[in-house]
């Protein structure tokens, strides 16, 4: 806190810096100044709490000062000291909002006592200004700060707070809250994306400006009612997929309050959809004290994760029972005979019925679902490696990944995710059943691999089939086996290129895939019966010729 005091006698001003004991009154810097212009001036360099000043001085009164100071805006508490105990001098003060008038002589334990009643005035007007601030800032960026606070925490992963260290926190944060407020959780798993022609990934959130703000719009006109308020919006992860909205909830629940928002969820399903062009699911928990409110959010995400259901469903986690089934396998046999003769949309069939009769059951748990899925894959894994197709490298790359990734959020990423298998599998057997068409793919990839180190294995990798397949009915169509039909290939590039360019003989040996010149001499010299020179020099001539 600092002070300054303006006054045209030195001896006054030097008789206050030293006769009053500023350090115990709590005052950090005392300035001086000798008439209004070296008193505007340190008002603008430093920040003043305290004015004490004379009236009467040369080049302007100090109650120009002062009415210079409140034009200005700066908050001071000011002392006038004079020799005049005139009416209007006192009246003017008081206009000007002075706290004291002070008449001289000084009497210095008097003026301190004066002084500590403007410093208690000084404190109590700054924390007035703190509470203002405050209250205009909530007022600003309430949404910002509710979010802030309910990320913290329900996000925190130590130990629930006590009641009294959580009222510390809604202290320290400024929020209107009560740890007995009650609030009410709903999970909203959005489905934002599409698969086009098995190759590309569109989402539908990427193409909307504003997402959250319009999916808080959204809410907030379809949950509106007296009895709650959305006081919280929250992205569960980075992508927006799964969002936590957090209502204030006022009245006493019963099963007809839970049945409403059962019907409200099953609008805004409908309103998302239509909105959007977004599948989704609501899970709608129980309501609970803000204290106990973080462990309600606990039961209804293990809800959702232990349980797989179908697109645009609403759930109530009071009503909800918990899944207690075993994993009973789907008749595999029939499914693998599909297999055998390639009847996809009898595969396709088989795997929704089983699915639908889980879910009619209410069995439908991650366990077994994730049970079902592994079977399934396994089943197309071995048919394929009977028919010595590489799955491993067939089912690869960014689609495939993503579908596997999202395949136990509900029934439907599970039939996406399994359909992909059965076509990309179907398609894939049907190439291979042509060995003219593998042989084709087999010569069209030496011919423009040549150069590089072509072996059994990548080209199995490439091609998605087992090596010895390949080699055996590449030699079964072609008469000639792998490594054969690749050194002619690199030898007949040879040929060409030592006949029609200058290129030296060791460049050439690697343009064709042979780092070892001496290697690619002995081979080009056992196709060719001449060395490379020797070929050069002989077609050379007969060109020219």
């Amino acid at each position: 806190m600092n002070v300054l005091i303006a006054d045209d006698d030195r001896f006054v001003v030097s008789a206050l810096q030293q006769k009053v004991d500023w350090h115990a009154l709590g005052i950090q810097q005392v300035y001086s100044a000798y008439n209004i212009r070296q008193a505007k001036k340190i008002f603008e360099e430093h920040s003043i709490d305290i004015l004490i000043s004379d009236i009467e001085m040369p080049q302007g009164s100090g109650l120009e000062l002062l009415a210079w100071v409140r034009a200005e805006g700066y908050q001071v508490q000011t002392i006038y000291l004079t020799n005049f105990a005139d009416f209007h001098y006192a009246q003017k003060a008081i206009e000007l909002q002075s706290f004291e008038y002070y008449l001289k002589p000084i009497e210095f334990d008097k003026l301190e006592l004066i002084i500590k009643k403007a410093i208690q005035k000084v404190k109590v007007s700054r924390q007035n200004e703190e509470i203002l601030k405050v209250g205009q800032y909530w007022k600003e960026n309430e949404e910002e700060l509710l979010e802030h606070f309910w990320n913290s925490y329900i996000k925190r992963n130590d130990a629930p707070l006590s009641v009294e260290r959580l009222q510390e926190q809604l202290n320290i944060q400024h929020i209107d809250y009560s740890t007995e407020d009650r609030f009410l959780p709903l999970i909203i798993d959005f489905f934002p994306y599409q698969i086009a022609d098995r190759e590309k990934i569109i989402s539908v959130f990427k193409s909307e400006n504003n997402l959250i703000k319009k999916l808080k719009s959204i809410i907030q006109t379809v949950f509106q009612r007296n009895s709650n308020q959305l006081n919280g919006f929250l992205s569960l992860g980075s992508d927006h997929e799964q969002c936590l909205a957090i209502f204030k909830v006022t009245d006493s629940p019963d099963e007809e309050d839970y049945a409403w928002w059962k019907k409200t969820c099953d609008e805004f399903i409908q309103i998302i959809h239509k909105e959007l062009e977004c599948d989704l699911q609501c899970y709608v928990g129980t309501i609970d004290t803000l204290t106990h409110i973080k462990l309600g959010i606990q039961k209804l995400q293990t809800y959702r994760n232990e349980n797989v259901h179908y697109r645009n469903q609403s759930f109530l986690l009071k009503i909800e029972q918990k899944i207690k089934a075993k994993y009973i396998e789907p008749n595999l046999q029939i499914l693998e005979d599909y297999l055998i003769i390639e009847n996809r949309d009898g595969i396709i069939h088989r795997c929704q019925q089983y699915l639908h009769q889980l879910v009619e059951k209410n069995e439908a748990s991650q366990s077994v679902i994730s049970s079902f899925k592994m079977d399934i894959t396994q089943l197309i894994y071995t048919h394929l490696k009977r028919k010595e197709i590489l799955a491993h490298h067939l089912f690869q790359g960014k689609i495939y990944n993503f579908l596997q990734e999202q395949s136990l959020r509900s029934i439907e990423d599970l039939m996406n995710y399994l359909t992909y298998l059965v076509d990309v599998s179907l398609d894939y057997m049907k190439f291979t059943n042509s060995q003219q068409s593998v042989v084709h793919k087999i010569c069209e990839y030496i011919d423009q691999h040549y150069h590089e180190n072509i072996t059994r294995t990548n080209l199995a990798s490439n091609l998605y089939l087992s090596p010895d397949y390949i080699a055996r009915i590449f030699k079964k169509e072609m008469g000639i086996s792998l490594i054969n039909y690749l050194i002619k290939k690199r030898i007949e590039v040879a040929k060409k290129l030592l006949t029609h360019t200058d290129h030296p003989v060791h460049l050439i040996s690697d343009k064709v895939g042979y780092g070892n010149y001496s290697y690619f001499t002995k081979i080009f010299k056992k196709e060719t019966n001449f060395t490379p020179m020797d070929y050069r020099k002989i077609t050379r001539k007969s060109v020219n010729s």
